[in-house]
């Protein structure tokens, strides 16, 4: 199977579980895998025949507005998303990434959906 793959995508949300987490909006990277043939926009040149990956990057844009606790909901809530609106054949993996207040580089979560 074919796939897109958009690489850390960067947005600002409010997330975190205390509260006090939640107060300021902190810089996760989402990157996204859509499974889906591409052979016909390759063909046709024309983004038409697949998914258009500006649309997948507004919709977790948009998505990013809503305050939560766990980067595994956000995950969620984006596959949930992708495979209602642009139904990608094979599925959707996400790799939700964020910076902890522990010490850690940062933690991630990535889910497949299919």
């Amino acid at each position: 199977m074919d796939s897109t793959l958009l690489h850390n995508i960067s947005v600002w949300t409010r997330i975190g579980v205390p509260k006090i987490e939640r107060e300021t909006q902190q810089e996760l990277k989402v990157t996204i895998e859509l499974l889906h043939p591409t052979k016909k926009v390759a063909l046709q040149d024309d983004v038409k025949q697949g998914i258009d990956y500006a649309e997948v990057v507004e919709c977790v844009k948009e998505l990013a507005k809503t305050e939560r606790k766990t980067i595994e909901r956000f995950a969620e809530d984006i596959a949930k998303i992708i495979l209602k609106k642009f139904k990608p054949e094979g599925g959707v993996q996400v790799t939700m990434t964020k910076k902890p207040t522990l010490p850690l580089e940062n933690v991630s979560v990535t889910i497949h959906r299919p």
